[in-house]
């Protein structure tokens, strides 16, 4: 029996799409319709209309998937997806990767045949990802916190807009010599956060030698004190860190404290995330706090929009962190 998988496969689409030709709830280019109808008609498929039928009523319920839905970062947006689908009367249901081995297609099989009206994909870490969301999915899913295809909408935090903003305070506050502590240079928050603050130094006309005022940790405490380290030793006259995470903040401030360097009359360090240790440090942390639940409250709006057939815009949103500042800068 042809199946719809197979007309994809023949029109050289997802079966998302074909789903969509067919009950006409979602735009679709009079191209793309051309090239699934005449995949139709070439391959005889025939439409169940028992399945169409029971998924044409709707279930009332949404789904939200996260690798670990116990960690806060995770708990916030869940809580700002909760908001929306309370006022727009849609239940939420979880899955969470830690139940599954992290076996994502695993955990839509199970949600599936719970019969959800659509599905929010949350990521803990901001990475490049490979799409393994099952191709079968017949029911509208947004990502949180990834870009995983171009066809399936994504909510961000713009971790490169903070980077910028966090050059020109900075650099307001009387920097002239900053550096900067990353994170791995395969998590994509780190790559964006140094991007924009390096795309920032070079608007103001400011010179900044990548190879030698940026450094790598690992996003944690102890890699924070060790490229605080490093960056005196190469270069004492530094004056300012911006730090890809509180951790490694925290780290680089133990360091300079270690080394007698007053914080902030001679060293302004800056973090990012907003962790719930920040303002009780002892010298309480500069930092980013991200939209976590801006973020939950556009996926859930955005999967909301989906499900009554309307398009998101824009497809790929980014929301912006909000600077904290402290007494570390």
């Amino acid at each position: 029996m042809v199946t719809i998988i197979d007309v994809a496969k023949a029109a050289g689409v997802s079966p998302s799409t074909v789903s969509h030709v067919l009950n006409g709830k979602r735009p679709i280019s009079d191209a793309t319709k051309k090239r699934v109808h005449d995949a139709i008609v070439a391959l005889g498929y025939e439409p169940n209309p028992n399945a169409q039928a029971l998924r044409s009523t709707s279930s009332g319920i949404i789904a939200f998937y996260a690798s670990d839905i116990t960690e806060v970062f995770s708990t916030l947006i869940i809580q700002g997806a909760e908001r929306i689908c309370r006022e727009n009367n849609y239940y939420m249901i979880f899955a969470s990767g830690v139940e599954f081995n992290n076996d994502i297609a695993e955990a839509m099989h199970f949600l599936k045949r719970r019969r959800i009206d659509g599905l929010i994909v949350s990521f803990g870490i901001r990475k490049r990802i490979e799409n393994r969301l099952p191709k079968a999915l017949d029911f509208p899913v947004v990502s949180i916190n990834a870009r995983v295809s171009d066809d399936i909408p994504s909510i961000q935090p713009d971790d490169y807009s903070g980077g910028r903003e966090a050059a020109r305070y900075l650099l307001q506050r009387g920097a002239k010599n900053p550096a900067i502590i990353g994170g791995p240079e395969s998590r994509l928050a780190s790559e964006e956060r140094i991007q924009g603050f390096v795309d920032e130094m070079a608007a103001q006309s400011i010179p900044f030698d990548r190879d030698k005022m940026i450094v790598y940790g690992d996003f944690s405490f102890d890699s924070g004190r060790t490229c605080m380290a490093t960056l005196l030793q190469r270069d004492r006259s530094i004056d300012a860190v911006f730090c890809a995470n509180d951790y490694m903040a925290a780290g680089a401030i133990t360091e300079a404290q270690k080394q007698n360097i007053a914080i902030p009359q001679q060293l302004r360090i800056v973090g990012y995330d907003n962790r719930e240790f920040d303002w009780f440090w002892p010298i309480p942390i500069t930092t980013f706090s991200l939209p976590l639940a801006e973020m939950g409250e556009k996926g859930a709006s955005t999967l909301i929009r989906m499900i009554k057939g309307e398009k998101p815009e824009p497809f790929h949103a980014v929301i912006p962190s909000s600077l904290v500042t402290r007494a570390s800068s």
